[in-house]
């Protein structure tokens, strides 16, 4: 395989991952949006005015609750429409999402604006991951498959800095470029050889192959002994059935493809890291980043605003090395490294708002937010921010495969949703402190689950997990 090649697999995952920027950047937008549209002052929303914190609620909420549909619709569009086409369709979303807000004077437009962000972020999280590992090779797979959840940091890190510099109604206008320019360019990249193999469109799948492997279409040209390979995967899936209708009614599932013991653990581990993903408190302090530095009283002579901008980069720079680690350390190492690093973050974050609602002077220490915060963050995306949706794709039988990843990328969004609509009622009820040191509590359980329960899947194939997870 050529430098071609590769260049073509990085330029269709980088195009496709603009998705995933994109979607970061509405994440990320709620963390300052929210107590601008909170201010007494000089609210964004001029009809209306200030909203309530039970709204504001709502509003970081519905991110959420779109997901939760978008997982949904993505399950059923990437095996009717394609990988290609369904990942093309979650741009439209995100184009409403940014228009309702340039136009919003209602805390309800911004609600509804969420929900359509978390519709598109849904579907990508289903589209973009299945598209990138059917069009990478094997030894760029790894790189290439990590550049999702990369993407959407930088997304976050983006609406942190716009937030910073730009005013308020500015800020959606120059968001949505990103989706456009996605709509304009991904149209033009091939759909992905598996897809179409599996359509039974072999031809086109195999122009396709061609097309990221950096090779002619001519068929009489010489071609490397690992493309042979990839293409007799391909020719094998002639052996399935000619019709779409048959295919979907062999494929239907029982409830004993459920009860293996397989299927039993696989379920049980990654609803597990799913619910440790959200319950660590990452997600939960990236969305509420200027509230949660505000009410901690962060100084080192940095605004709130500023605050999340270094956090947003060391975020950045914790997805850049699992990416660069997950295949030499293994997932298991990192996430209990990453668990045990936020409990211990989040535990004396915790401490320090408890000593400071309890009134003890504070001042030498007020740095301290800010470098619990940073610690959190970079390690969570070390590990518990990232490798879940790693293990996710491997450990899973393959002939619930589909419906275990919908699934689960559903229960991830709903424990979402109740962590940025409920979580901020333990911080109200038992403090700042209360709810930093449930996160801590839940990271603390998370490490030494996986310590007890997990395997280590580096290094092995598919068959080698299979015969693992059956023991």
């Amino acid at each position: 395989m050529g430098c071609v090649g590769v260049l073509r697999q990085y330029m269709a995952t980088i195009l496709v991952n603009l998705l995933g920027v994109s979607y970061g950047t509405v994440s990320g937008w709620s963390s300052s949006a929210l107590p601008a549209l909170q201010s007494p002052l000089d609210s964004p929303l001029r009809r209306h005015g200030p909203i309530t914190q039970d709204q504001a609620s709502w509003i970081a909420g519905m991110l959420c609750v779109g997901g939760v549909l978008g997982t949904l619709v993505g399950g059923l569009l990437v095996q009717r429409l394609g990988r290609k086409w369904t990942a093309w369709a979650a741009g439209f979303p995100l184009v409403a999402c940014w228009t309702l807000i340039i136009v919003a004077d209602h805390p309800g437009h911004l609600m509804g604006a969420r929900f359509l962000g978390g519709l598109a972020g849904g579907v990508v999280y289903v589209a973009t991951p299945l598209y990138v590992s059917e069009i990478a090779a094997p030894k760029h797979r790894g790189a290439l498959s990590s550049m999702l959840v990369f993407s959407c940091c930088i997304g976050i890190e983006v609406a942190f800095l716009k937030a910073a510099f730009l005013p308020y109604h500015t800020i959606p206008w120059i968001a949505l470029a990103i989706p456009l320019i996605f709509l304009v360019s991904f149209i033009f990249i091939p759909e992905s050889p598996m897809h179409l193999a599996s359509i039974q469109k072999h031809q086109e799948a195999e122009r396709s192959l061609r097309y990221f492997r950096g090779l002619p279409a001519d068929k009489d040209t010489a071609v490397p002994e690992e493309f042979q390979r990839e293409l007799g995967q391909l020719e094998r899936m002639r052996t399935e059935p000619q019709s779409a209708k048959q295919s979907l009614l062999d494929r239907q599932l029982a409830w004993s493809d459920f009860n293996t013991r397989h299927a039993k653990r696989a379920f049980l581990i990654c609803l597990s890291l799913m619910t440790l993903n959200q319950f660590c408190g990452c997600f939960y302090m990236m969305n509420y980043a200027e509230s949660v530095f505000a009410e901690s009283s962060s100084v080192l002579s940095l605004s709130a605003s500023r605050s999340v901008i270094v956090v947003g980069l060391i975020q950045l720079g914790g997805c850049y090395a699992c990416t660069l680690l997950v295949d030499r350390m293994g997932r298991k190492i990192l996430l209990v490294v990453s668990s045990l690093g936020t409990a211990l973050g989040q535990g004396v974050f915790s401490a320090y708002c408890y000593g400071q609602s309890a009134g003890y002077d504070l001042t030498m220490l007020s740095w301290l937010p800010l470098v619990c915060f940073s610690v959190v963050i970079f390690i969570g995306s070390l590990g518990v921010g990232t490798v879940p949706f790693v293990v996710l794709a491997e450990i899973m039988p393959q002939k619930i495969k589909g419906f275990a990843t919908t699934f689960c990328m559903v229960t991830n969004w709903t424990v979402a949703f109740v962590a940025l609509k409920y979580f901020s009622l333990i911080s109200i009820a038992y403090g700042m402190h209360g709810m930093l040191m449930f996160f801590a509590l839940c990271s603390l359980a998370g490490a030494i689950f996986v310590i007890v329960v997990m395997p280590e899947t580096k290094g092995k194939n598919f068959q080698e997990i299979q015969k693992m997870m059956e023991r």
